[in-house]
Formats: C-alpha cells, structure tokens, sequence
C-alpha cells in the first residue's frame, strides 16, 4: 500500500494539485513543528537534567560542610577539654615541684644537722677517751702512792 501512495504522491505533485500541496506542505510544517518540539524539549530536558545534578551537588557540598563543621566543632570542644586537663596537670605539677623543693630543703637541714650531731658525738668521743685516759692514770698513780 505503501508503494501505490508514493506514486500517487509523485504523481499529484507533478500535476501541480494545489490541494495535494497545501495538504503536504502543512504536514510537512506539522513535522518539522513537531521534530522542532522535541529538539526543543529534548534541551530542555538535558538542561533540566544538568540543573538537577548541580543542585544534588550543591546539596551533598551542604551536607559534607554542616558535617565537618559538626566535626570541627566537637574536635574544638575535646581540644578545649583537653587543655583544660593539660592546665590542672600544669598547676599540679607545680604543686609537687613545690613541695619536692620543700623536703629537699629540709633534707638538707637534716643532713647539715646530722653532720653537726656526728661532729659532736666524735669530739664527746674523744673527751670521753681522754678522760677514761685521765682516770685510769690517776688510779694507776693512786695505786703506786699509799
């Protein structure tokens, strides 16, 4: 059927028919409307579709900032923990080195005073030994006169 269309076509188009041409140029137009329309769709489709991708973009670059601004934050609140707990050691320490050069001064007191002790109990030593000498010398004199 086909076939038997076309020539029929041909054949009215070489008779000149106005109405066979006005019919074909106006569905001709409707074609060429029609491919226009979907050329024109079919961008704005891809436009539409690429405006779509850049506000999916647009919304996970949103997200992936609000969680690592979250993250920030939390890393500045355990930063911030921890500097106070740096600080309390800081004075703590401090603390300790005080009274570690407390003891160490009183130590040394000890130690100068048990040098002084040991000085004196070695002089009482040596008095004691001269007087045990003494009196044995005497008693030993107080033997040989009666």
């Amino acid at each position: 059927m086909r076939r038997e269309l076309w020539p029929n076509v041909a054949a009215r188009w070489a008779e000149g028919s106005s109405g066979m041409d006005t019919n074909l140029l106006i569905a001709l137009a409707g074609f060429g409307g029609s491919v226009v329309a979907a050329l024109l769709a079919y961008r704005s489709s891809a436009q539409a579709n690429r405006i779509s991708a850049t506000k999916v973009d647009a919304e996970a670059y949103d997200r992936s900032v609000q969680f690592y601004e979250k993250v920030m934050a939390d890393a500045e609140k355990q930063l911030d923990r921890m500097r106070a707990q740096v600080d309390r050691l800081n004075d703590q320490l401090d603390r300790v080195n005080a009274q570690l050069a407390t003891e160490v001064d009183t130590s040394n007191a000890f130690r100068d005073q048990v040098r002084a002790l040991r000085t004196q109990v070695m002089t009482l030593e040596t008095m004691l030994a001269d007087l045990r000498a003494q009196l044995q010398s005497q008693s030993q004199a107080g033997g040989q006169h009666p």
